[in-house]
């Protein structure tokens, strides 16, 4: 069962998914503002996101949409006067919010199980393996190993429910990024000045680019939820914030 959105929720959806890429995200702005007044432009410096071209294909996949390309053009281009105000009705028009409502078990509704299976639901349709995952399952492997993923959709369930997330990169990737943009400037001051030394800071730059590119790849030193241990953890916080998910 499915009803429509309102603009402000999915406004709700991309602040929230803002909110944990900055704790994770070295390259994005932070502690900028999203309103329906932001440009399309200014999201996508102040997220690092892709370029319009390709990013329809992911707000079609994320809201689970069939629109095509032409009219997601005229919502995101000219990206410097459309706004998150114009994306936000246009996706709150033609997306469908799942409607959670409780469940029989054992002979009782509970909405604890409804919240859980429509999160297992969701991960799977991002091609996350579910067979395993359990209300006791817990939460902090689950981020390392699924990131942006797994919090993306936690996020369309409720956008509200997650305090920003305790991340800390792994060793490779922390390096690797110091090395890329200190050698980097110092690489493009040699060559200015027309040093036979930039040949080697600009190896060593190359040294840490690749570093930072494994780093990326490698599940990060820790990412975890202040006080939200387990998936049930989870479920119950993401009931207390919507009750009327308790409706029959």
């Amino acid at each position: 069962m499915t009803t429509k959105y309102y603009p402000i929720e999915i406004l709700q959806i991309i602040q929230a998914n803002y909110k944990q890429q900055q704790q994770y995200d070295d390259i994005v702005l932070k502690d900028q503002e999203l309103t329906f007044e932001t440009t399309i432009l200014e999201w996508r410096d102040i997220c690092d996101l892709v370029d319009t071209s390709k990013l329809w294909k992911y707000l079609n996949y994320y809201f689970r949409m069939t629109a095509d390309e032409e009219a997601w053009m005229n919502i995101l281009e000219p990206e410097d006067e459309k706004t998150l105000g114009d994306l936000c009705n246009f996706i709150a028009i033609l997306a469908e919010k799942e409607i959670i409502r409780p469940i029989k078990l054992f002979g009782n509704y509970c909405t604890t199980a409804a919240i859980f299976k429509s999160l297992k639901g969701r991960l799977k349709n991002r091609g996350i393996d579910v067979p395993d995952l359990k209300p006791s399952s817990q939460l902090a492997p689950l981020v390392k190993k699924y990131n942006s993923v797994f919090i993306e959709e936690i996020n369309q369930i409720d956008p509200m429910v997650l305090p920003p997330i305790n991340y800390k990169t792994n060793w490779v990737y922390k390096w690797g990024l110091r090395s890329f943009i200190t050698f980097l400037f110092l690489t493009i001051l040699l060559i200015c000045i027309k040093s036979n030394w930039a040949w080697y800071k600009g190896g060593v730059f190359l040294i840490g680019y690749g570093m930072t590119w494994l780093g990326g790849i490698l599940k990060p030193k820790q990412a975890s939820f202040r006080d939200i241990h387990t998936v049930a953890d989870l479920v119950r916080r993401i009931k207390v914030n919507n009750p009327h998910y308790n409706a029959v």
